[in-house]
């Protein structure tokens, strides 16, 4: 989705030229042991958004030589330096376009594929991260990420994935309208689903994203360092009555009813609603209930911070763990 709004934004600086999409990372399956791609590329399923894709053009032949190409970069383990081969495999077969994005590589290092190693490391940046963080003051303005995602230019070239239209000072605005005509979920006809939402619609509904999983490692900190309980605590002085919906796959349900007190929750005096059945290729209805819900309160995720940020309520409060982050209040 983030990928798409830069695609909205590349589109909106040259509106007469041919720019195209890309999936290519879903036609390699072992990238999955460093960044899982979960069910794929749903953009035409969820949404029923079709544009341009770059393999439109390429032949048969000439899109599995560039596949097998980027296959045997191995990119995912030279700390994801997919900009470099992807554009060097597009040369290849007669694409000429210049890498925007820049060169990732570090040279003599491997990305660990080892997900019990990588665990460990992303704990210990994570904790570092937080604990640099804590000694600065909140920022009162940020970068400006508009030239970087906002290019007009009169070159060939492949931009890569930014993924910042999650942050302040993204330009988000500029493209608002698109995205939101873009992104409509369709209606929800299920029983569960149904049920829940009425609950959110009726309520003063809070969504509680709670992301572990392959998440765990970066959103460690966050568990034991109250961001949970001061985000709760905030809703529960400016919100009546709130009603707190968790959201989690159905792994972390067991774990999140086991430790309430570590997402910020008392079980005997909150009312909580826990929604954990959207597993798999239905995993996106947990987007689409949390935008309904009247707040949220996410970790470091991109899916969580979509279900904020297409909460259409104006008086909404929004939070977040990284004051960068394009919610209105961080913890």
């Amino acid at each position: 989705m983030l990928s798409y709004c830069e695609y909205l934004a590349i589109k909106k600086m040259n509106p007469q030229d041919d720019c195209y999409i890309e999936t290519i990372i879903y036609d390699i399956p072992e990238c999955n042991d460093v960044i899982c791609q979960w069910n794929g590329y749903e953009l035409d399923k969820v949404f029923n958004l079709h544009a341009p894709n770059i393999h439109s053009i390429i032949d048969s032949n000439n899109w599995n030589q560039l596949i097998s190409e980027i296959k045997n970069s191995h990119f995912w383990e030279k700390n994801w330096n997919y900009p470099v081969y992807f554009t060097q495999a597009f040369n290849s077969v007669g694409i000429k376009v210049e890498n925007k994005r820049g060169d990732f590589e570090l040279p003599g290092v491997k990305n660990k594929t080892n997900k019990v190693k990588a665990y460990k490391l992303n704990k210990v940046y994570a904790w570092l991260k937080y604990l640099n963080e804590k000694r600065k003051a909140i920022p009162t303005s940020y970068p400006d990420l508009k030239p970087r995602l906002f290019i007009q230019t009169d070159k060939d070239i492949f931009t890569g994935q930014k993924l910042l239209f999650k942050y302040k000072n993204s330009g988000i605005e500029l493209i608002e309208r698109e995205i939101r005509e873009a992104f409509v979920f369709p209606p929800i006809k299920d029983k569960l689903n149904s049920q829940v939402l009425k609950q959110i619609q009726e309520t003063q509904s809070v969504a509680v994203h709670v992301r572990r999983g392959d998440m765990l490692s970066v959103n460690y900190h966050i568990y034991v360092n109250g961001y949970f309980q001061r985000a709760t605590k905030h809703l529960k002085s400016q919100v009546q009555n709130p009603v707190f919906f968790v959201f989690c796959d159905e792994d972390t349900s067991s774990w999140a009813k086991q430790h309430t007190k570590k997402i910020g929750l008392d079980s005997f005096k909150d009312k909580i609603v826990f929604v954990n059945w959207n597993q798999q290729k239905d995993s996106w209805r947990d987007m689409q209930l949390m935008a309904a819900c009247k707040h949220n309160i996410i970790t470091n995720s991109s899916f969580g911070w979509w279900g904020s940020w297409l909460n259409p309520n104006p008086n909404k409060i929004t939070c977040s763990p990284i004051p960068s982050m394009n919610t209105t209040i961080s913890f």
